[in-house]
């Protein structure tokens, strides 16, 4: 990496040719004002277009995949899944249009295509195989989680569940997150590993909420890695600890072509 916008990772899965991609940007070293010098992503939040363009052509350069490939649905924190194709491709990246509206789970088996969703506390969700093409995306707030957009996301498979793997991402940590009656309630049933009762309310795991819709939907423990960053750290956008007031990163997930 040469620069500290956005972290990413590459590598080569089984005897795939097709190399796989997927990452989480940073806040820092943009230009945006949400905050100051900031890496928004988001071309819904009010950020001037140009900054947000910038921001796409830096990121397409660093990970070797040009915006025009990227699809980009919106999202409304529902439970909506759909296959999108290289035909989809440039849908909303560039300037949000109409099409793939209430989406916040996104899979493909076409390589040259990029998914790609907004986030800025969400729990990223990516899935891939490791037998053939199939990619997966899915934006779980408490709203997703609660229409169990991960356990859907892996249900469109049509392979076999032992050749998927899952990768629970970025997200606000479960010290940080305090929710009430309302949204434990829509959960359920939930695993006690979830959640914990606070004087005010409770602190939410969604990360481990999403392992276990995982577990239940077919992934084995070996096969499911979730990261312990949070996005309460400097490096990410924070929606609910900075009161609205801030930006949104950009996950992606995709295979380049080899020809």
């Amino acid at each position: 990496m040469n620069n500290n916008c956005f972290k990413t990772h590459k590598y080569f899965v089984g005897d795939n040719s097709d190399e796989l991609t997927f990452g989480y940007t940073m806040r820092h070293g943009g230009q945006s004002s949400y905050p100051k010098n900031s890496f928004n992503m988001a071309l819904y939040i009010g950020d001037k277009v140009k900054n947000v363009h910038s921001h796409q052509k830096k990121l397409a350069e660093e990970i070797d995949f040009p915006v025009s490939s990227w699809v980009l649905p919106i999202q409304k924190h529902g439970g909506n899944i759909k296959e999108v194709t290289k035909r989809d491709r440039g849908t909303n990246a560039e300037e949000l249009g109409d099409s793939l509206y209430d989406v916040d789970g996104l899979y493909t088996y076409d390589t040259g295509v990029l998914l790609t969703m907004n986030y800025a506390d969400c729990i990223p969700v990516y899935v891939y195989s490791v037998s053939d093409s199939f990619l997966g995306l899915a934006h779980a707030g408490w709203r997703g989680t609660a229409k169990k957009i991960t356990a859907k996301l892996i249900d469109c498979y049509r392979g076999s569940k032992k050749d998927l793997r899952v990768i629970i991402g970025v997200g606000i940590n479960q010290k940080y997150y305090e929710v009430d009656d309302k949204v434990i309630d829509a959960l359920k049933p939930l695993p006690e590993s979830s959640y914990e009762q606070t004087k005010s309310g409770w602190q939410l795991n969604l990360k481990d909420a999403n392992k276990h819709q995982a577990r239940a939907a077919g992934i084995d423990e070996e096969n499911i890695s979730v990261t312990g960053l949070g996005t309460e750290a400097d490096e990410f956008f924070s929606f609910r600890l900075e009161e609205g007031q801030t930006g949104r990163a950009l996950a992606f997930i995709g295979r380049r072509n080899n020809d």
